[in-house]
């Protein structure tokens, strides 16, 4: 009993150092193994977090370009609106220029003469009918023309309702006042042709009946 005993352990000692090449040759390939996972698992944490302060970077940039937005709609979109809003109002050198008072004159006149004569040309009777149409059809576009001119003349001099500076108020002005000189101007050309017109046409009926009366001609 014993003997069979020696022997068995004798051969499992001799198997035992027989398989040893292949079973160091396992456990190496095993522990190598393990050896490159923990490696592979370090690199994958580092590059974990790298991108995390990679993350934490961008978010503060983010926040950052957040805040300087934030700041420039406050700061200098605020400016903005300031100046917008301060472009609205109407200084005092504007609303004392006189300029604007002479364009209001130019237009009041400017329509008096046509309304005077047209009440004139009414009372003689001498245009004809056609020619009194026309006369009324040019006052009517001349009082449209110098309506548009007060209205805008209206809102230069009113605060809140044109973004202008003053540079540009004035120049409105000059224009507003060199229109409205024109259209004076032709109202006193045209009204004057027509009072000649009629005038004329008054005299010679008076010539013709004076003419009638020396020759006796009834």
């Amino acid at each position: 009993m014993m003997k069979t005993t020696i022997k068995t352990l004798l051969f499992t000692a001799l198997a035992c150092f027989t398989c040893y090449p292949a079973a160091a040759q396992f456990l190496g390939g095993f522990f190598s193994q393990q050896s490159r996972q923990r490696k592979l698992m370090g690199e994958q944490i580092a590059q974990y977090g790298i991108y995390l302060r990679m993350l934490q970077t961008g978010y503060h940039i983010s926040e950052s370009g957040l805040n300087i937005a934030q700041e420039l709609k406050n700061g200098t979109l605020g400016l903005q609106g300031d100046y917008i809003g301060s472009l609205t109002q109407v200084s005092p050198l504007i609303r004392s220029n006189p300029k604007g008072r002479a364009i209001a004159d130019l237009g009041r006149q400017t329509l008096t003469l046509l309304a005077d004569e047209i009440s004139w040309q009414q009372h003689q009777k001498i245009l004809t009918a056609t020619e009194t149409g026309y006369l009324q059809k040019v006052r009517d576009n001349l009082a449209d023309q110098c309506q548009l001119n007060m209205d805008e003349l209206l809102q230069v001099l009113t605060p809140g309702k044109l973004q202008l500076s003053d540079g540009q108020r004035l120049q409105r002005l000059d224009r507003l006042y060199e229109e409205m000189k024109d259209k004076y101007a032709f109202a006193r050309s045209f009204t004057a042709r027509c009072r000649r017109l009629t005038l004329a046409r008054i005299n010679n009926r008076q010539n013709k009946a004076e003419l009638k009366k020396l020759y006796g001609i009834q």
